[in-house]
């Protein structure tokens, strides 16, 4: 409880005991997982960030699937719209809520894997991320000697590609929602599932070879 509400209840018992009565007493008839639904739907409608998941896992314990949030959720669209939902599955994606994480890429078992030459080894700087490769193709070196790192240059939160212009040094910053990553790792503080997705680097004749997987 917040320290406004411990002071409500301080100065002004009755009028807020009737309040918290009345919470008690509303949704009382309805099963537990419709109720957590309803909580969740306010908060949302709320904009309120931190009640939002609090709210979300706790319907998530009651049984409530990720589904059938999100199914609520576009129910309530006539009184939500579409931004408020938007920002919903944003915030739950950001903390990392169970079952709103952000898809894997799949990976399609017919396309073959692409050798690029990516540039001479010479031609990279020692120490700091560098971009390279085209559209669809975008990664990330890293080189530490004559060892050469290469990861796609992409997001691993909503997918965003990385841009140069977020390139600090050894670490890369998304410009959609501000989630870093650190080379040569290509870690993310938010855990080791959120890191870049590494590629494998071959050099021959000094040159720099990546090959491209998946998608």
């Amino acid at each position: 409880m917040s320290r406004a509400l411990d002071y409500l209840l301080r100065e002004r018992p009755r009028a807020m005991g009737a309040y918290f009565e009345f919470l008690r007493d509303a949704g009382s008839r309805l099963d537990p997982r419709t109720r957590a639904l309803i909580s969740v739907i306010t908060k949302v409608s709320t904009q309120t960030e931190k009640g939002l998941v609090q709210y979300t896992r706790k319907a998530l314990a009651a049984g409530v699937s990720s589904e059938e949030i999100l199914d609520a959720l576009l129910a309530a669209f006539p009184a939500l719209g579409l931004s408020r939902i938007v920002w919903a599955v944003d915030v739950l994606m950001d903390h990392g809520v169970a079952g709103f994480g952000a898809a894997p890429a799949e990976e399609d078992d017919d396309v073959e894997a692409e050798l690029i030459d990516v540039a001479g080894l010479d031609e990279l700087p020692q120490g700091r991320a560098v971009k390279r490769g085209g559209p669809g193709r975008a990664m990330l070196l890293y080189r530490e000697g004559d060892e050469v790192r290469a990861f796609k240059a992409y997001c691993t939160h909503h997918g965003m590609e990385l841009m140069e212009r977020g390139i600090d040094g050894d670490t890369v910053t998304c410009h959609q929602h501000g989630w870093q990553f650190s080379l040569p790792a290509g870690s993310c503080p938010r855990g080791a599932q959120w890191a870049l997705v590494g590629l494998p680097v071959a050099i021959e004749n000094g040159r720099v070879r990546v090959t491209w997987q998946g998608r």
